[in-house]
């Protein structure tokens, strides 16, 4: 009887370290097949507190390299810039060789890294396919004004951040998510024979190069510069809480030289909450953020 119980505790306890083994394995497979869910080193760039270094002239090549958000592969681009625009401050000169402005607009266009999930770059620079389709959910009517299709993940956090917005009297609902590519290919086709394409260019994206088609943006109460949302209660709700939801105003005045597009006060995208509340607290561009931690990282 003794032998028996003994048996069947040896066994009792094989089972478990087995099953430790195996949680083990599938933790590390996780872990390696899914980084983008692994949060992101924000690890500080080591200049960031030199405010007074950033601002001034590039004297030589090493104001560049102690500037905030510097990337060593890029020091032949940055001179090449800073020959073309002596008068740029480091600073100037760093943002805008990082987000590509050294290039004309749609021209050096990658495609999109999809594996990059919902911290995607489109922009005018990086590319979706045509064929190209989210995982989408359909927006229920109290969130949206129009019938709409959202990201799942983004959708719910956009739901949470609407109910929030709700409980302290703020109405928000989206008037544009997600547009295929046929959709933006009709609509900038019509503004460029409208304006033109140089005035199109500024507050319309061409098909493949617009954040709806990610699934990940929604324009939110207006998408009208007439309607002045940026003076609402609305607006100034999103700019102190947007961030906590992992949503991120995408167009923001004083930066359309690093986006291309004009100031979108009602455009949010969700990046998540860690990179949401980065982007908030350092004042970045999309762009900015992608090039820094994202793409310099890989």
């Amino acid at each position: 009887m003794k032998k028996y119980k003994l048996k069947k505790k040896v066994f009792f306890l094989g089972f478990i370290f087995l099953l430790a083994i195996g949680s083990g394995v599938f933790f590390i497979y996780k872990r390696e097949n899914f980084k983008i869910n692994s949060p992101i080193n924000h690890e500080e760039p080591k200049k960031e507190e030199d405010e007074k270094q950033n601002n001034k002239p590039v004297e030589d090549h090493e104001d560049l390299k102690k500037a905030t958000y510097y990337i060593d592969k890029y020091l032949e681009r940055y001179l090449a810039y800073l020959n073309s625009n002596p008068d740029q401050t480091v600073d100037e000169v760093i943002r805008s060789v990082n987000v590509n402005i050294d290039y004309d607009f749609y021209t050096h266009v990658v495609a999109s890294k999809l594996e990059d999930d919902f911290l995607i770059l489109v922009n005018k620079y990086h590319q979706l396919d045509s064929d190209y389709a989210p995982k989408l959910v359909k927006m229920e009517s109290r969130y949206s004004m129009v019938n709409a299709y959202m990201e799942e993940t983004a959708y719910q956090n956009y739901k949470k951040m609407v109910d929030a917005a709700a409980k302290e009297g703020i109405k928000l609902y989206n008037v544009s998510a997600y547009r295929s590519y046929a959709t933006q290919n009709t609509l900038y086709t019509n503004y460029k024979k409208r304006d033109g394409e140089k005035m199109a260019d500024t507050y319309s994206a061409r098909a493949g190069f617009s954040e709806h088609q990610t699934g990940l943006a929604s324009d939110i109460n207006t998408s009208s510069r007439s309607a002045h949302f940026e003076n609402t209660k609305e607006f100034e709700w999103l700019q102190k809480n947007a961030y906590q939801y992992g949503f991120i105003l995408r167009y923001p005045e004083g930066k359309e030289y690093l986006t291309g597009y004009v100031y979108e006060p009602w455009h949010y995208r969700y990046v998540g909450e860690e990179v949401a509340q980065y982007i908030h607290e350092h004042s970045l561009t999309y762009e900015e953020y992608y090039a820094y931690f994202i793409e310099n990282k890989n």
